[in-house]
């Protein structure tokens, strides 16, 4: 065909989804997609045109010299596979050659001009309706290389669209007087099934090699495998027809040989082994000759392009599954290969999880050992309880980071933003970071601009965001370094930046630098710690800001640079609130102490000690360790508050609060939820079990007087 050549690209390797552009894959008939509307729109037209203008009218002269039925309509029409591959590959601008090739073939076949305008304006419909279809509806690949777009060819296109030009090409010629009405059926069934075969056919053919742009391989084997095709076609289709079926025999090894192209060469020589075959069916069939060499030449015409059809659909149909299989082993690959690695950081995480817990408590042991000591003085006891006091508080550090991940991933962290002063987010962030800086002897030197700055963001959220980065830069600096925090105006950005001369990211590392798990410093020495989830909550949490976060680093031993960039506009009408830290009042200075105070809790190390710690600051408190004694216990004696687990045996924390609140004089309890669940969903659930409040164990005394003090008609205490 004239267009094969050009079509037909040689370069990569050859299989059903190899060699294609991501543009080509998806050809939109609009041009939109497909490589093809790279083509300047003045050689288009100048050169493009005419020459698809040609071969259809040379494809058309082609079919027309085989009409049966009628000088106008023939079964085996190639014209409606141009067409159709034109439109697709081309878009919609390549209509006007279509209309213009069907008009001057049928005009020159002695058809009136309103005849011929009537058949071309229906085979330009039918192309236009079956790439829009094929788009719109299936979402068209045009590799052919998924079921859903051989069948959506089959029934949209082949099935639906041909109708079309049927329908309208022999209402013209009827019209025109060129055909009776009392034929319009039967010209209509040959008209469309030669559509059909066309589209079926010739229109694979173009666009699976149009788009698929591999240089063949197994050259060898398609040499045998074509001329075993040859061999075969001619044992089956050039002996003289003698109506006893037996040459019928050699027709079905075709069967095989597609079945053969399909699973080595893909759609491509799939498309090629049924275009030849039903090239030298039709030829022999024409001559007389095969198993539909005899009966009129239009029912035998009509039997081949049957079974054509059959062998079409069947090999481009399994093709396209084999393709399809082809594409989910490999997708399978990459998955199990994701799901390998993914084991392999989880069984890396819990190796590093349990270095991050075994070196918090081994001096927390240590200390616990030396406060039993019998004659340990009263300074070696203040150094133990500040090493309790370091090690806890690591301790929940890597345990938020561990809960904030988690919210994180599943989407049930929210900001909440206000407008603040950068200074005050920064001072923050430094007093979070500065135990560390000190430790290893850093020098810290800050650069923000002279004006004040005031942005739109969590305080909490964006102090522990800079905090990271500078106990990342501190952690992975040697001793007595240098670091840098800055921050400018960049346009409508801020962009706050982290810099030190640490032992840097190696290349391969600094693409990942942000993924869970990932750290910079591999082995088992590990000197510096984390568990490889900091940074990546660093850029979660710039993300919810609306920023983004970038790692830059020249290579180890060269240091390493953070820069944030977060959205920035001024404030309307910033509050003096915002502009300053709000004053509390010191715990030590709190005079109002609630009444009783019942924990309720079945670890009974934590409520002996959390009972003994408030009893020590004033409180009449009293302990019990599961729901039920609550209960009763509540009842009897009328404490102003209630601090209850929510996970106990028994009767869960909710259930109890619940029952509480139907208690008489329940609804003036402090019901105050402590657990060490902290997510969202935990809060909702005690809020709606009817908790005032709800703390994360382990519990912070200041925010839990916070709680007592909001509470100001709770009577006086007791006395200890």
């Amino acid at each position: 065909m004239a267009n094969g050549g050009p079509l037909s690209s040689d370069r990569g390797p050859d299989s059903a989804s190899a060699g294609k552009t991501e543009a080509a894959r998806h050809a939109a008939p609009d041009g939109s997609g497909s490589p093809y509307q790279r083509l300047n729109p003045a050689l288009f037209w100048l050169f493009g045109l005419p020459l698809l203008t040609g071969v259809y009218l040379a494809s058309a002269k082609l079919g027309l010299s085989l009409a049966t039925s009628a000088e106008q309509v023939s079964a085996v029409w190639p014209p409606t596979g141009i067409a159709l591959a034109a439109l697709v590959l081309l878009g919609y601008r390549a209509w006007p050659a279509i209309m213009l090739g069907a008009f001057l073939a049928n005009f020159t076949t002695h058809e009136s001009f309103a005849t011929a305008l009537g058949i071309a304006a229906g085979n330009t419909l039918e192309a236009v309706a079956g790439a829009w279809l094929l788009q719109r509806i299936a979402q068209f690949d045009a590799s052919l290389a998924r079921l859903k777009d051989v069948l959506a060819l089959i029934v949209l296109a082949a099935g639906v669209s041909t109708a079309l030009a049927a329908t309208v090409g022999v209402t013209s010629l009827c019209l025109g007087g060129a055909q009776p009405w009392s034929s319009f059926g039967s010209l209509w069934g040959v008209w469309w099934l030669g559509d059909a075969m066309g589209d079926l056919i010739i229109a694979p053919l173009l666009l699976t090699w149009a788009t698929d742009f591999g240089r063949p391989k197994r050259v060898a084997e398609a040499t045998v495998l074509l001329a075993i095709l040859l061999l075969v076609s001619w044992l089956g289709f050039s002996a003289p027809s003698r109506g006893s079926g037996e040459e019928r025999t050699w027709i079905y090894c075709m069967f095989p040989l597609v079945t053969w192209a399909a699973l080595r060469f893909g759609q491509r020589g799939t498309t090629v082994v049924t275009l030849v075959a039903s090239a030298l069916a039709i030829w022999s069939t024409f001559r007389g000759l095969g198993p539909f060499g005899t009966g009129l030449i239009h029912d035998r015409l009509l039997s081949l392009q049957l079974f054509i059809g059959v062998v079409s659909t069947s090999a481009l149909l399994l093709s396209a599954a084999l393709a399809e299989r082809e594409h989910l082993e490999d997708e399978l690959r990459v998955r199990v290969g994701q799901l390998a690695g993914a084991d392999r950081r989880k069984d890396e995480f819990l190796a590093m999880l349990a270095h991050e817990l075994r070196n918090p408590l081994a001096p927390i042991q240590s200390a616990l050992e030396i406060l039993q000591l019998p004659n340990a003085s009263s300074a070696i006891i203040a150094e133990a309880e500040e090493i309790l006091g370091r090690q806890v508080k690591h301790l929940i550090r890597l345990v938020d980071d561990l809960l904030d991940m988690a919210r994180i991933s599943r989407g049930k962290i929210e900001l909440r933003k206000e407008w603040i002063a950068l200074e005050t987010v920064v001072a923050r962030a430094i007093e979070t970071a500065r135990p560390l800086i000190d430790a290893r002897g850093h020098e810290l030197t800050v650069a923000l601009p002279p004006q004040p700055v005031m942005i739109e963001a969590d305080p909490t959220r964006l102090a522990q965001v800079i905090s990271n980065l500078l106990n990342n830069a501190a952690k992975y600096s040697e001793s007595r370094g240098h670091i840098w925090l800055t921050a400018r105006r960049d346009r409508d950005r801020l962009a706050i930046q982290v810099r030190d001369q640490g032992i840097g990211i190696s290349p391969d590392v600094l693409p990942s630098i942000f993924d869970l798990f990932v750290q910079a410093e591999r082995g088992r020495d590990r000197t510096h710690g984390g568990m490889g989830i900091g940074l990546t909550l660093v850029r979660r949490l710039v993300e919810l800001h609306g920023g983004t976060v970038e790692a830059l680093s020249a290579g180890p031993g060269k240091g390493s640079e953070f820069t944030i960039r977060l959205p920035f506009e001024a404030p309307t009408s910033p509050s003096e609130e915002s502009r300053s830290p709000v004053s509390r009042t010191p715990a030590s200075n709190r005079s109002a102490k609630p009444g009783r105070v019942l924990i309720v809790d079945d670890n009974a190390d934590a409520a002996s000690s959390l009972e003994r710690l408030l009893h020590s600051r004033g409180y009449d408190s009293h302990v019990l360790f599961d729901g039920p004694s609550a209960l009763e216990w509540v009842d009897a004696n009328r404490p102003a508050v209630v601090i209850l687990d929510i996970g106990m045996p028994k009767m869960d924390g909710y259930e109890v609060a619940r029952r509480l609140r139907r208690q008489a004089g329940g609804d003036d309890l402090l019901l105050i939820a402590l657990s060490g669940w902290g997510q969202e969903e935990d809060r909702r659930r005690s809020t709606d079990a009817g908790f005032d409040a709800h703390l994360i164990k382990p519990v912070d005394l200041a925010a839990l007087e916070a709680l007592f003090d909001e509470r100001e008609s709770l009577p006086a205490p007791s006395g200890i």
